[in-house]
C-alpha cells in the first residue's frame, strides 16, 4: 500500500512540476490544463477574486500576491529537501477586487531547496478580463 501512494505521489510531483506554459486568451485553457480556476468566471469590478488551485500539495506555501498597474504576480514555494509527501488539497488564493480592465496574471511555484538545480517549477501566464 505504501508503495502504491508513493508512486502516486511521485508521478503527481513529476508531472505538476514539469509544467510551463505559455500566454493565452479568452477563457485561460491554460487554467484548465493546470486545474485551476478563476472564481467567479466572469468578474466584474465588484466582484472579490480569486484563483482556485485543484489539489495543490498542501506544502506549497503563498508568499505574494503582489498587484502592480495590470499585472497581477502571484508567488507559491515550497521545499523540496523536506522529502515531504503530496497531501492534496483546493487551495483558493484571494487576489481581491480589480477595476475594469485586462490583467496580465503570473503564477510561479518555486522550490526554495538549495539543492534545486531548477527553482522555478511551474510558471504560468494569462490574461483575465474584469468587466464594469
Amino acid at each position: 500500500m505504501m508503495k502504491t501512494i508513493f508512486k502516486c505521489s511521485v508521478f503527481f510531483l513529476v508531472s505538476l512540476f514539469s509544467c510551463s506554459v505559455a500566454k493565452t486568451d479568452g477563457e485561460p485553457e491554460v487554467l484548465k490544463k493546470n486545474n485551476m480556476k478563476i472564481i467567479p468566471e466572469n468578474p466584474t469590478s465588484k466582484d472579490e477574486i480569486s484563483l482556485v488551485v485543484y489539489d495543490d500539495c498542501e506544502y506549497n506555501t503563498l508568499v505574494d500576491v503582489k498587484k502592480t498597474a495590470k499585472t497581477i504576480d502571484i508567488e507559491k514555494q515550497f521545499n523540496s529537501q523536506m522529502k515531504l509527501p503530496c497531501v492534496q488539497r483546493n487551495d483558493t488564493i484571494a487576489i481581491g477586487k480589480l477595476p475594469q480592465g485586462i490583467y496580465t496574471v503570473n503564477y510561479k511555484l518555486v522550490d526554495i531547496s538549495p539543492q534545486s538545480t531548477n527553482p522555478l517549477q511551474v510558471s504560468i501566464t494569462f490574461d483575465l478580463s474584469v468587466t464594469k
